[in-house]
């Protein structure tokens, strides 16, 4: 019988591939032909500030959606934090994986003073953080994982003194970098929730490719899959944006129930909000209450 063929589209990124390939694998070992297509997308591109100056979303999956929809794309795999809310026409989720770590850390220079420069070019990142450590300054850093990292090793950033950034735990754990010489400061969850969908992948196939879905089923996690969704209802709630102020991060407990936590900063104005249950409903309801939303 012949192989079954499938153009998978990801971002150019080392990360982005990396953590691709374990799903790309598992196809093959299902019998697929895989091609790669790897993007270089306009979130990527833009390294001259933080990406709420830019106007309009889809900074890093636009480039991927658009080979779909000419057909040059059979399967796209994102880091499910990146994607919009509003999907195109004719895209439809194949799989959600196990998650990885969904957490934030603190990645310091070992001299660093008490007051820190911290480089991040997360509007949630700065204004959640700016309440734990109030005498730290902030500052835009752009660039991969592997960039801002040799930017905290050097202490430079456009000619000026930086101390620390903040990255994604997933991508440091998928990339398996070396961090020695640099302080490690995970970030708990009621220091900082997560941003949505943080630390999950999301693959989407076309909505003529229902073979992919199927093929990916045994791949697909059903806890990350809610957690996911309803921390991106957190998102709606608020009106949508990969750039808002906003974390929120939904686990699963040991007694069966989801603790969803929730730190939303408009205009400087920082409000928490966490429920416990087993109705989804009813948790997004308690939590949008609890930041000021109904």
């Amino acid at each position: 019988m012949s192989r079954k063929h499938v153009t998978v589209a990801t971002r150019g990124s080392a990360l982005a591939v990396g953590q691709a390939e374990p799903m790309v694998r598992f196809l093959e070992a299902r019998g697929y032909e895989v091609s790669w297509r790897k993007f270089s997308t306009s979130g990527d591109q833009w390294l001259q500030g933080p990406l709420d100056k830019q106007v309009g979303g889809g900074f890093f999956t636009k480039e991927l959606e658009d080979a779909m929809a000419a057909g040059a794309a059979d399967l796209l795999i994102h880091s499910l934090k990146d994607v919009s809310l509003e999907r195109p026409a004719g895209i439809v989720p194949a799989c959600i994986p196990l998650r990885e770590d969904p957490s934030d850390w603190m990645v310091i220079r070992p001299d660093a003073p008490e007051d820190l420069v911290i480089g991040t070019s997360a509007v949630r990142r700065e204004r959640v953080l700016s309440q734990l450590f109030p005498r730290a300054r902030f500052t835009w850093i752009r660039g991969n994982v592997q960039t801002r990292l040799q930017r905290v090793r050097d202490g430079v950033l456009r000619d000026e003194p930086v101390h620390a950034t903040l990255l994604a735990a997933a991508g440091l754990k998928r990339l398996g970098l070396d961090l020695s010489g640099l302080t490690v400061r995970p970030l708990t969850p009621e220091e900082l929730p997560s941003a949505p969908g943080q630390g999950a992948l999301l693959a989407e196939a076309r909505a003529d490719r229902p073979d992919l879905i199927e093929a990916l089923s045994d791949m697909h996690d059903a806890m990350t899959a809610r957690c996911v969704t309803l921390e991106r209802q957190v998102l709606a709630g608020i009106g949508g944006g990969c750039q808002q102020p906003l974390g929120a991060l939904a686990t699963p407990q040991a007694d069966g129930t989801l603790l969803l936590q929730a730190a939303y900063a408009p205009d400087g104005d920082l409000r928490r909000a966490e429920a416990r249950g087993t109705d989804d409903k009813v948790l997004l309801a308690a939590v949008l209450k609890g930041i000021g939303l109904s």
